[in-house]
């Protein structure tokens, strides 16, 4: 018979606190059983869920979003970098590119010194509609952390950052996460 997943939960987090590395580690799981990537991927598709609906008034994917609301902050980008800060593959990118492009709310350009390279930048529609739709996401954002002191969420930035500087330092890699 299969185990259920709170004791499989149960397993892992006793696993991890007899292991003798793990003895002085925090905690490393919440009383259902969840770590900290997965608590952090739930309130990600929440958020995700809740913009989604705001989205929709523009028929705009939230995948969409993303790159708006990169090159809003950031300006002219160009494809590699662009998809790298959204967390995308260059691939996937195109499709979601081309669909920004035919609604007019991005515009490709070549690089003049490399013809396979991309400058994307938003148009006035695409900075229009950023415009329009970030009060009402930042809302929803703001909502979201009601009963929460300030104390907290200053507490809240300061351990994300470091699990962020961590995680960086692990990875070795060249990816880039805004």
């Amino acid at each position: 018979m299969a185990k259920s997943n709170a004791t499989t939960a149960k397993t892992a987090r006793n696993a991890a606190v007899s292991a003798p590395v793990e003895r002085n580690m925090p905690e490393l799981f919440d009383d259902r059983g969840r770590t900290i990537p997965w608590m952090a991927r739930t309130v990600h598709r929440l958020y995700d869920g809740n913009a989604q609906k705001i989205l929709d008034k523009e028929n705009l994917a939230i995948a969409y979003w993303y790159y708006l609301r990169v090159l809003a902050e950031r300006g002219e980008l160009n494809q590699l970098e662009l998809s790298k800060r959204v967390g995308i593959a260059s691939t996937t990118a195109v499709p979601a590119l081309d669909n920004l492009e035919k609604r007019g709310l991005v515009q490709r350009t070549r690089d003049p010194n490399d013809r396979r390279k991309y400058f994307v930048n938003l148009k006035p529609e695409g900075k229009r509609l950023v415009d329009e739709l970030m009060p009402e996401l930042t809302q929803m954002i703001a909502t979201s952390l009601d009963g929460i002191t300030p104390r907290d969420i200053r507490a809240f930035w300061k351990v994300m950052h470091q699990i962020e500087h961590n995680l960086n330092q692990m990875s070795q890699d060249n990816s880039v996460v805004d």
